[in-house]
């Protein structure tokens, strides 16, 4: 008898590309949201366990350092390992760590839970953007990557809002509950719906450059968030920026010798990509300020409840999600070097018109400002992006991408840590020889603890002042660089389009399964 075996050709059909749209942007809104709702908690967390300045800074900046610094290496290992696979260990470490902050009982556990929390957002935005990038194409690519875009828009926007409401009404745990459940939710889902997605030409990891990276720049932060703490003149403050030096020159070498760097160092010889990179770091000085600190000092000076602060800063937060609607039209008048040009102007004038801030303030008067601020910053935020990818060749895309991204979230990740050492060592100053324990009353105002005292509300709001003032002039000062830097090319300009974190090129080499 004859046996004929037949083999059977079985096919994986794919999920439908807005399944993964739709779940990549519900995560990524997570991550904004829970950036900026932690700086409307931060009142409520000092009032119930009593910690220091320096401390409750960790729970901003500590997010801030992981995410920042992971992002590159983690946009390898999704290439490398799988796509869907990264986003899934990412969205689900950052559900976990916000649900330890939910329930943390000191804030040792809150701080480190918040860098776990970081690490998980950075794989999460890394390889959602990536995952979007492998399943559309052309233009509806760029759609799709315009859902995306909004998505972390409407994060920074109405986080504020959101955290606020539910701090109001639950107290500051609810505030780290919401990221942890909507976190929590995207992971269970995620996985029957996604498809895996990998580059099979992908390079290895660079191990090397991301622990000297990753080091140096918590040392860097380090010394700027307890400095005030120390003495900006400590050895703990000196040795940790002298130590940050070393490994960045360490970390230079590394990456001039590295096969496959994660910065290719010859992009910073485009004067282009520079000029654009040191204005995406300037403005994290007018952003971070204004979403972290302004909730602490109405809490402090005005003794507004999270709710009315988070409604005020909306008048800041709404203007940076509607302006890129208004890109298109921009883009047949102004130039991509005139529109950065005026909205570093509008910053620069919005942070200096914002000094009007004091004690008994209304929101009559803030409203300008923060408008101005807010038009200004969302009018960067429909160009920054495509500025920095179309300054390379088309080769370098990408990694210009990768770059620009860790620049920007440095940038966020430095302004948060200077922004609450000068609040913390300028209140100190300005209280010496008018109260009895300058220490302690900076610790309550920095913490959000209500007061009426004249010399306590007039030395925070001084502080806030400078703070207010280097915002306005780091953004005035990238005006002339982006006016030299931005000039028009000899060359035909590349045609590359802007979306968040990936250029519109098709990915080599892709495995879809």
């Amino acid at each position: 008898m004859k046996y004929t075996t037949r083999h059977k050709r079985t096919h994986t059909k794919q999920r439908p590309a807005w399944l993964t749209l739709l779940i990549v942007s519900l995560a990524v809104f997570n991550v904004p949201e829970a950036l900026t709702g932690a700086g409307v908690a931060l009142p409520g967390v000092a009032a119930q366990m009593h910690s220091s300045a320096q401390a409750l800074q960790w729970v901003v900046v500590g997010f801030n350092v992981t995410f920042a610094s992971l992002m590159l290496a983690f946009g390898t290992l999704a290439d490398r390992v799988g796509r869907r696979r990264i986003f899934l260990i990412g969205i689900t470490v950052f559900g976990v760590a916000a649900a330890v902050c939910t329930f943390a009982g000191s804030i040792l556990v809150l701080d480190i839970a918040r860098a776990v929390g970081g690490i998980g957002a950075s794989a999460t935005l890394t390889a959602g953007s990536a995952l979007i990038a492998s399943r559309f194409h052309g233009a509806a690519r760029v759609r799709a990557f315009g859902i995306f875009g909004t998505a972390i828009g409407a994060g920074l926007a109405f986080g504020p809002l959101i955290s606020g409401a539910v701090d109001s009404a639950t107290g500051w745990r609810g505030v780290f509950a919401i990221p942890a459940a909507l976190g929590l939710l995207v992971a269970l889902v995620a996985r029957p719906m996604l498809d895996e997605s990998r580059n099979a030409a992908a390079h290895r990891l660079d191990w090397p450059g991301t622990i000297t990276f990753t080091a140096g720049l918590f040392l860097f932060i380090f010394a700027l968030v307890e400095a005030p703490a120390f003495g900006w003149i400590s050895p703990v403050v000196l040795g940790s920026l002298a130590a940050f030096v070393a490994l960045m020159l360490v970390f230079h070498a590394v990456e001039k010798r590295h096969p496959t760097p994660m910065f290719d160092l010859s992009l910073l010889r485009h004067a282009r990509f520079m000029g654009v990179s040191l204005a995406a770091m300037a403005l994290a000085f007018s952003l971070l300020p204004l979403l972290v600190l302004l909730p602490t000092y109405f809490s402090a000076v005005e003794g507004y409840s999270a709710l009315h602060a988070g409604g005020v800063l909306l008048l800041f937060t709404a203007p940076m999600v509607l302006m890129p609607m208004f890109a298109g039209l921009v883009n047949r008048v102004l130039s991509m070097r005139a529109q950065l040009t005026v909205a570093m102007v509008l910053v620069a004038g919005g942070m200096t018109w914002l000094t009007v801030i004091g004690p008994g303030v209304g929101i009559g008067t803030l409203a300008g400002p923060l408008l101005v601020t807010g038009i200004g910053y969302g009018g960067t935020l429909a160009v920054l992006d495509g500025a920095a990818i179309s300054s390379v060749d088309l080769p370098k895309a990408g990694m210009a991408t990768g770059m620009f991204n860790a620049f920007r979230l440095t940038g966020d990740t430095a302004a948060a840590a200077v922004g609450g050492s000068l609040l913390v060592s300028v209140t100190a100053a300005r209280l010496t020889g008018k109260v009895p324990d300058p220490d302690a009353v900076t610790e309550q105002l920095n913490g959000g603890i209500h007061t009426t005292l004249p010399a306590a509300t007039g030395a925070f709001t001084s502080a806030l002042h400078v703070v207010l003032w280097l915002g306005a002039a780091l953004a005035l000062i990238t005006v002339p660089v982006l006016l030299r830097t931005m000039r028009p090319q000899s060359s035909p300009s590349l045609v590359v389009a802007r979306s968040e974190g990936v250029v519109a090129e098709e990915p080599a080499a892709e495995q879809v399964h």
